[in-house]
């Protein structure tokens, strides 16, 4: 148990209030839907196109990918390190990947280095595979056809859409949530140390686990 699954701990006085989103809220959860909504539609939409027009491949790909990833690989290597899978039952509540469900057990101890690699791999298939798909096979278009027609343009504009879409999600992550989530070790956390330590002290088992992994909490906090 962490304290933020705890029904009993005293948040009202805790000096962490503000400092962190420790606690599930269904906004907090629409608010990262929100960030990552233009990417997604933008890269279902042009690969459920490309399909249509070329091949139905990278979108049994991608799915095939998010499967794996969101389902399995990034629920061990990333999740179940976070406070949020503390959580009892076999469902995931968290502030993304809410309704997942959990096949791995909690890991209170942070992300090791391989873990860490692992995730930013995946991260980045995850970003780049639709935008190199769309531009691979724009070039593919334009080469087989010779000038510009309406199915180019309108794989450009979703491209372009996927582009924009994924650096309003990567710089909405680093600037609005990664700023005070509680999946500390997580290679794109941006939490204060201070609030880092304040959390484990408050938190024994996730407080031991992190030491035991060389951790020093500052004796100053």
């Amino acid at each position: 148990m962490t304290c933020t699954w705890d029904v009993d701990a005293d948040c009202s006085n805790c000096e962490l209030e503000g400092e962190l989103d420790c606690k599930w809220e269904r906004r907090l959860l629409l608010r990262f839907y929100k960030i990552a909504s233009l990417a997604l539609v933008s890269g279902f939409s042009a690969f459920i196109f490309i399909g249509l027009i070329h091949s139905w491949i990278p979108l049994i790909t991608y799915l095939v990918f998010w499967i794996f990833f969101f389902g399995f690989f990034e629920i061990r290597v990333l999740c179940s390190h976070c406070p949020y899978y503390a959580d009892e039952g076999r469902t995931l509540h968290c502030l993304a990947n809410h309704g997942t469900i959990k096949i791995w057990r909690y890991h209170p101890e942070p992300m090791n280095t391989y873990e860490k690699l692992g995730f930013l791999g995946g991260a980045l298939f995850f970003m780049l595979f639709p935008i190199v798909t769309e531009l691979h096979t724009i070039y593919t278009l334009l080469d087989f056809a010779g000038n510009l027609n309406e199915t180019i343009v309108a794989l450009t504009v979703l491209a372009v859409g996927s582009v924009i879409g994924g650096g309003i999600f990567f710089f909405g992550l680093i600037t609005r949530i990664c700023i005070s989530c509680v999946n500390f070790s997580c290679p794109l956390n941006r939490v204060p140390r201070k609030v880092v330590d304040t959390y484990l002290k408050r938190n024994p088992i996730m407080k031991e686990a992190w030491e035991n992994k060389g951790y020093k909490i500052n004796s100053g906090t």
